[in-house]
């Protein structure tokens, strides 16, 4: 990095040259860690530009120090091997957050298929590239849910099993295993529970907690997103429950004038007497909340 690099840039211009130096820095990194072109934009528009834009002076120190810390934040290698992966975090997913798990929890790089048995089941598919919609988990989480109402009762949850690919060995070799997120309803799975539990050689060990402590921070994001929703939900609810007497109170009060409406017009055309009109209207007019 050329000393001064970045002191003269500012807007658009700085913007590019710390993409750029990102760039650089990604190219240098292993392919499983390595980011897509839309996270390296939101880093720098989230992270690198909004520091820099306003400094007095931007010192190439300053970038790459800031560089070095997104990188040493990047999950480990070992993350896309389903063989590290900690059964804590694949376990207990509610049926209706298995979309939020797969793109919040899990890293972008990970083999898996939603298996909901005769509810229906994905194909294996990378999370790299993963949609709600095209990939099916819609049509299952419909047809759970449809289920659940069917019988009107019911917990459902998906559980993720390590499982060797069709016509792959278990040999160790990450590209030949996947998670296979089987749906259980009343804790019953509605699918094969078969997994592999491949021994990993003792030096790999600790690279298992390093996957799991990058998997725990994932999973607390999603787990506080989740209580703010909850959160708002039962304001919502309350402040819901609060309107209900005021709107009830309106329309029972507009439901008795359209009734004096009507008496109004069969008093015009003769259909009932003066003091019929005034007796039911005060009846009416009692009922006002």
């Amino acid at each position: 990095m050329a000393k001064g690099k970045f002191t003269s840039l500012k807007g658009l211009r700085l913007y590019n040259a710390l993409y750029k130096e990102l760039g650089d820095a990604n190219k240098k990194l292993p392919k499983v860690q390595q980011l897509s072109v839309s996270a390296r934009r939101k880093l720098v528009s989230e992270q690198l530009y909004p520091k820099f834009k306003n400094a007095p002076k931007v010192l190439s120190r300053d970038v790459n120090s800031d560089i070095g810390k997104i990188v040493k934040a990047l999950p480990p290698v070992e993350i896309c091997n389903p063989l590290y992966l900690s059964e804590a975090y694949l376990s207990f997913v509610e049926y209706y957050e298995i979309d939020n798990h797969i793109r919040r929890v899990l890293p972008e790089c990970l083999d898996v298929r939603v298996n909901a048995g005769a509810l229906g089941m994905t194909k294996i598919f990378n999370t790299s590239n993963y949609s709600y919609y095209t990939d099916g988990v819609q049509n299952i989480i419909e047809a759970i849910r449809n289920d659940l109402a069917e019988n009107e009762s019911g917990i459902a949850y998906f559980n993720g099993i390590v499982k060797v690919k069709p016509r792959r060995k278990d040999n160790g070799t990450p590209e030949n295993y996947f998670v296979d997120y089987v749906l259980y309803v009343n804790d019953e799975a509605t699918a094969s529970e078969d997994g592999k539990d491949f021994s990993l050689p003792k030096k790999e060990v600790k690279k298992v907690e390093k996957v799991k402590d990058y998997l725990v921070e994932r999973f607390k994001v999603l787990q506080k997103e989740k209580r703010s929703r909850k959160r708002k939900a039962k304001k919502i609810a309350i402040e819901k429950k609060k309107q209900e007497p005021k709107e009830q109170k309106k329309e029972i009060n507009q439901s008795i004038q359209n009734a004096i409406s009507t008496l109004r017009l069969l008093l015009k055309n003769g259909v009932i007497t003066k003091a019929e009109f005034e007796a039911q209207k005060e009846m009416l007019q009692k009922r006002k909340k």
